[in-house]
Formats: structure tokens, C-alpha cells, sequence
């Protein structure tokens, strides 16, 4: 019976035509991602292309392995010789040389160095090479700052103390420019799929209605109960298989050009004090499995809504409200504790994990992203009942 639902489902054009824009938009972004990435040879020419982010990978290469206190140092006294030497105008082939290897350990201790403010490269300059080699004495100073500022109940600061101990330094760093880029690509993308599997599965409840058919189907024997449930389930079955089939093809095309390089780095090489204890290639799932359960709340929303007002174009509002507007919303209103937790908020760990916001729940400390992952998927299931009791209640006398 799924198999026939989602027949009545495709049989509509435009439903088609929505797959068919899902696909073009997984292979447009994924040449934007590999083309986004520059490298700049020994001659000093900047190149973009389908090898350009392996050719950086290779050149960053250099430096791969533990990000010790000699490499600091090292990247330090380098980068000073060079801007002792040519200021702030250095030859193309002079950076392709030197700091485009290390501009990435070089970030990494600007973001460590920037705690409490702005990044600002100019602290850099200042750097002397016992600063440099003391990169991770700094950031632990800095580290119990943080505790104290995000601590605000003594379960939480004890909460922190654990989770930044489990980050052991030195930190081992390879390129993760390919996973970096598709973080962002990632998240533009699950927007998309979220109001597009809206846009499909909102018509699964109204197209009876559409046709007239709706005392047809009310009026066979497992109409109510089974339709209803069979219904239900080819909502959550194309939602999964949409979202899953479009992702993995947003991935498989831009990791076979950029490479998978820095899976197994810890993300704290980008964001020097982020308190989740993921590597790059755990944070790509994370953003996934986070949007995934967004489609998912969406889809079963959106049927909600149709099976009680027997409108697509009403049930529609759901994703467009919770995903597109109540961003901008949170933006303008003095309420960042309710909208820290908001639906938007599940394509939009690219960013949540750079703050470590802690919640208290019956004594137990939870951070935000494990939190809302849970939190909606748990909504989801709770939300299926209402949407089978809804529909199957539809035309009775």
C-alpha cells in the first residue's frame, strides 16, 4: 500500500519536478563547494577547480601530525621573517610557499588567542616564541575563564571541567578544508530538502479532498485505520528516503573531488574552544542527523495541519514559519534563551556548536544540540498519533 501511496504522490508533475530540482541543486551546490576552495601554486597563480582543494590538502600536508609546541614556534618566528621582510605586500609565491601551509594552525591560534573578543590577527604579530610555545598553556587559562562564564549552577561548571578534559592536547591535525566547506554547503542544503519534503509530503492528506475521493476512501473497510497508518508512513518513508538520497549525493560528488583529508581531526583546530569533543567527519553526521529529524518534524507538521484543514497550501506554512521565519524573528526579539532551542535551530549546528550552551533538565546537564536532536525527535513521535487520529476522523456523521 506504500508503494501505491507514493504512486498517487508522483503521479503529480510538479512533485516530480521537485525531485528533479532536489538533484540539480545537490550537483550545483557541490560544484560551488569544490570550486569555493583556492589554492595558489609555486608561480604564485590562484587556482580554483576540481583539484584545487586535493592540491591545498597536499601543500597544508607539511604540517600534518601533532600540533606541538616546536610547530608553533616554528610557524611564529616563519611568519615573522617573512612580514620582516616584505610587510604587508608578500609575493603570491612567497605565501603559496610558506603561510598557505600553515594557515590553519595559524587560525587556530588566533582563535585561541582571541578569547573574549573579536578574531584579531594583529595579536598574532605580537606573539613571542615562549607565547607560542605556551599555545595550550593559554587556551587551559582561557578554558576556566569560559567555565566560569558558562558555569551558572555548580552542576554545570562541573559539567564543563569534564567535557574539556576529555580533549587531549597536543591536538592532531591534518586538512579539513573539504569537511569545513561542507558543513556550510550542508546546511544550505538541508534548508532546501526541508521545505521541499514539506512540499511533497503535504499533499498526501489533501490530494483525496482534491480529487473528490475522500468518501471513496473513508468508505472501504481498513479506509480509516489502515489508510490512515499507511498514509502516515509513506510520509516518514519519503522523507527519510529523500533526504538520505539527497544528502548522500550533495556528499558523495564534492568528497570525491575535495577529499576526505582531516576526517579524524578534533573540530577545536577551527573553533580552538568549542566543548564538544567531535572530529570533523562526527560533526558532518551531526549536522545531518540534525536536519534529518528537522525534515522529519516538518513532514509530520506539515500532514498534521493537512489532514485537519485539507490544504497543502496552509500546511506549508508550517516549515516556512518554523525554518525560514522564526530565524529572523530570534534576530530582532530579546528572547535568545527560547529561540536558542527553536526548530530553525536543528540546521543551524554549523554555528551552535562554536557556544557552549548548557541546559538543566531534572538535575541533568545537557548540551543544546544532543538536547534538541532528542527533544524533536521525541515531538515527532508524539505528534504521529495526532495525525492519524485526525485524518481518520475526517467525514464522520
Amino acid at each position: 500500500m506504500i508503494k501505491h501511496e507514493i504512486n498517487i504522490v508522483f503521479s503529480n508533475r510538479i512533485n516530480r519536478l521537485v525531485l528533479l530540482f532536489l538533484l540539480v541543486v545537490a550537483v550545483v551546490l557541490s560544484i560551488f563547494a569544490v570550486w569555493s576552495v583556492s589554492y595558489v601554486d609555486k608561480d604564485g597563480i590562484t587556482h580554483n577547480g576540481l583539484f584545487a582543494a586535493r592540491q591545498l590538502t597536499e601543500a597544508k600536508a607539511e604540517y600534518a601530525g601533532k600540533l606541538n609546541s616546536d610547530i608553533f614556534e616554528d610557524i611564529v618566528n616563519t611568519d615573522k621573517q617573512i612580514k620582516s621582510e616584505y610587510g604587508n605586500k608578500i609575493p603570491e609565491n612567497i605565501y603559496a610557499d610558506n603561510m598557505q601551509k600553515y594557515m590553519d594552525i595559524k587560525d587556530f591560534m588566533v582563535s585561541t588567542i582571541s578569547y573574549g573578543g573579536d578574531i584579531d590577527y594583529t595579536r598574532f604579530d605580537a606573539l613571542d616564541s615562549d607565547m607560542a610555545r605556551n599555545m595550550y598553556a593559554i587556551r587551559d587559562d582561557n578554558i576556566v575563564h569560559l567555565i566560569n562564564e558558562y558555569g551558572t549552577t555548580e552542576e554545570k561548571t562541573e559539567f564543563l571541567k569534564k567535557q574539556y578534559s576529555k580533549l587531549v592536547t597536543p591536538f592532531d591535525y591534518a586538512p579539513a578544508d573539504s569537511w569545513i566547506t561542507m558543513g556550510l554547503y550542508s546546511t544550505t542544503y538541508a534548508i532546501i530538502l526541508i521545505i521541499s519534503i514539506s512540499f511533497i509530503t503535504s499533499g498526501i492528506f489533501s490530494e483525496d479532498f482534491k480529487l473528490k475521493a475522500e468518501s471513496v476512501f473513508f468508505s472501504t473497510k481498513l479506509g480509516r485505520s489502515r489508510g490512515t497508518k499507511t498514509k502516515i508512513l509513506t510520509g516518514l518513508f519519503m522523507a527519510t528516503i529523500i533526504y538520505w538520497g539527497a544528502m548522500l549525493i550533495l556528499s558523495i560528488i564534492s568528497f570525491a573531488f575535495m577529499g576526505v583529508s582531516g576526517a579524524n581531526s578534533p573540530i577545536q583546530i577551527e573553533y580552538s574552544y568549542c566543548m564538544y569533543n567531535y572530529t570533523f567527519l562526527e560533526r558532518y553526521f551531526v549536522i545531518m542527523l540534525a536536519g534529518y529529524v528537522g525534515s522529519l518534524l516538518s513532514s509530520v507538521l506539515t500532514m498534521l495541519v493537512s489532514a485537519k484543514t485539507h490544504s497543502p497550501l496552509i500546511s506549508l506554512c508550517v516549515p516556512m514559519i518554523l525554518f525560514v521565519v522564526s530565524p529572523f524573528i530570534g534576530r530582532v526579539l530579546p528572547f535568545d534563551g527560547f529561540f536558542n532551542i527553536t526548530p530553525d535551530q536543528l540546521i543551524n549546528v554549523y554555528n551552535c556548536i562554536k557556544i557552549p550552551l548548557l541546559y538543566q533538565v531534572l538535575g541533568k546537564v545537557v548540551m543544546q544540540i544532543p538536547m534538541i536532536i532528542v527533544m524533536y525527535s521525541i515531538i515527532v513521535i508524539i505528534t504521529i498519533p495526532f495525525v492519524y487520529s485526525t485524518f481518520s476522523k475526517c467525514c464522520q456523521n
